[in-house]
């Protein structure tokens, strides 16, 4: 008995989430009012200003990411053995990773394009001189983290969603996280084929649709939709958590 009210009285891996989640969605939207040049698409896209309210920035992505590894150990404790995935698990993992990366690593703002210096705020708050060119090498990582995790995220969203299937507490939400999963990968395989659609016969007939997207919206559309994922499982486990706690 005590056990369990020891148990119940922790935080548990899916609170964290969720609250991590919160302040995410908080946080983006407090930017939106103080800083009228931030958005959602920009800063996933590995494009928003070297200005104020950058530490508030990166503590968007940390919160994602502590939130996800969080989530991950509870996957690990959530799921049965024999419906579990560790390479699903590690690549939840390797997500959290890019996150916190992209959080330490920010996107210099559009400058000259010849070769210059310019300000990177490492975590959004210790300033550092770069040469620039004019991306500097801080942000080719903020962006080659995004687009790794999104790519992890896809592999790791289809494998636990497949599992989902051969374990009765996460039977129910088997088919929408499958269905999550596939569009998350669509909009990688878009970003890398997206290029191509304007070598095709019926570009012309579709430009109007094409020019409206990019390589850079392809990852913002898939991060979105990851995290939709992410909410989802999370909620899930939060919810297995308080039924065996109220039976035990």
């Amino acid at each position: 008995m005590k056990s369990s009210a020891a148990s119940s009285s922790r935080v548990q891996p899916a609170t964290i989430f969720i609250i991590a989640f919160a302040y995410f969605l908080i946080v983006v939207t407090t930017l939106y009012f103080l800083n009228p040049s931030y958005s959602l698409y920009r800063s996933f896209a590995g494009d928003y200003d070297l200005g104020s309210y950058e530490f508030l920035i990166a503590s968007s992505f940390f919160s994602l990411g502590f939130g996800a590894l969080a989530l991950m150990i509870g996957l690990y404790r959530g799921i049965t053995q024999s419906a579990r995935s560790w390479t699903g698990l590690i690549l939840v993992g390797i997500w959290a990773v890019g996150m916190l990366l992209a959080g330490i690593f920010p996107a210099n703002e559009p400058g000259s394009t010849v070769t210059h210096m310019t300000t990177v705020l490492i975590a959004g708050f210790f300033p550092v001189e770069v040469q620039a060119t004019p991306e500097t090498l801080f942000s080719w990582l903020h962006i080659f983290a995004i687009l790794g995790s999104l790519f992890s995220l896809s592999l790791a969203a289809i494998l636990l969603a497949r599992r989902f299937k051969q374990d009765e507490n996460w039977h129910p939400i088997h088919r929408p996280a499958s269905l999550l999963a596939l569009l998350m990968l669509a909009s990688l395989i878009l970003f890398f084929f997206l290029p191509f659609f304007t070598t095709l016969p019926l570009y012309g007939r579709f430009y109007e649709f094409f020019s409206n997207y990019n390589q850079l919206t392809m990852i913002s559309i898939g991060t979105v939709i990851g995290l939709l994922w992410l909410l989802l499982v999370a909620v899930r486990l939060q919810f297995i958590v308080a039924r065996t706690t109220v039976r035990s």
